[in-house]
């Protein structure tokens, strides 16, 4: 009886670790496939490349654009991640709350743009104050994630060669994910954004942040092995 009872304590425990590794695997796969998607849809589309990816709404793609994002919220709201130690303040359970819901108001209350009918909050909140909490919520939603890159993913010792490649990967990406906000702020700050508009800097920088989540979320959800070794060959190589 012991016997079968460690059985099916393992094979719960073991369907638990799929899932886990699953929700993972299809959050870095949202944070891929939207990027590539809009460029896509760019050299077929009359308007061709627009100046960010928030400014999909308002092209065709906006069903793919608003689908992506919720979508991305559903997954992060449903990820409850290690059980945090007594005091913690920053858990897996809190980041991908805050992170989910500032993606999903990202999708609901859009940039500002030509004018078409209103979003049922940007009616309610009116089409100021709704950009700026766009704005607003797209910093938090990129912050949250870089968080899990530089401060959640790297938890726990490093026992172990891919444990250090893996660590090295994610504060790569969660640097990465700062420095394209970090200049995406400085754009807007300076005006650049409309002096360098043709050569789309936004779009290109939200793309690239994408991206580092997205690699940071695949790795932790063990999708990337040929990445991770290719990094623990470099470590072994340096002096």
């Amino acid at each position: 009886m012991a016997m079968a009872g460690d059985g099916i304590r393992q094979k719960a425990q073991n369907e638990l670790v799929l899932s886990f590794l699953s929700v993972r695997r299809a959050i870095g796969a949202l944070g891929f496939f939207l990027p590539l998607a809009l460029l896509a849809a760019s050299f077929v589309e009359a308007g061709g490349l627009r100046t960010s990816l928030s400014a999909y709404y308002y092209s065709p793609m906006r069903e793919v654009f608003v689908g992506t994002l919720i979508a991305q919220a559903v997954f992060l709201w449903s990820y409850e991640g290690f059980r945090p130690e007594a005091g913690e303040l920053i858990t897996d359970r809190r980041m991908a709350r805050l992170a989910a819901v500032s993606v999903a108001l990202v999708a609901l209350l859009p940039t500002a743009g030509p004018d078409i009918p209103c979003t049922a909050l940007q009616c309610l909140l009116g089409p100021g104050p709704s950009a700026l909490i766009h704005l607003a919520a797209a910093g938090l939603f990129f912050g949250a994630l870089a968080v899990f890159c530089l401060v959640l993913f790297v938890k726990g010792a490093e026992d172990g060669p891919e444990k250090r490649a893996s660590n090295r990967i994610y504060r790569l990406c969660g640097w990465t994910i700062l420095g394209s906000i970090g200049a995406i702020a400085a754009l807007f700050v300076t005006g650049l954004d409309q002096a360098l508009a043709p050569l789309r800097p936004v779009f290109w920088l939200e793309s690239l942040a994408s991206f580092a989540f997205a690699t940071s979320w695949a790795v932790k959800g063990d999708s990337l092995r040929p990445l991770v070794r290719g990094v623990m060959s470099a470590q072994a190589t340096t002096p």
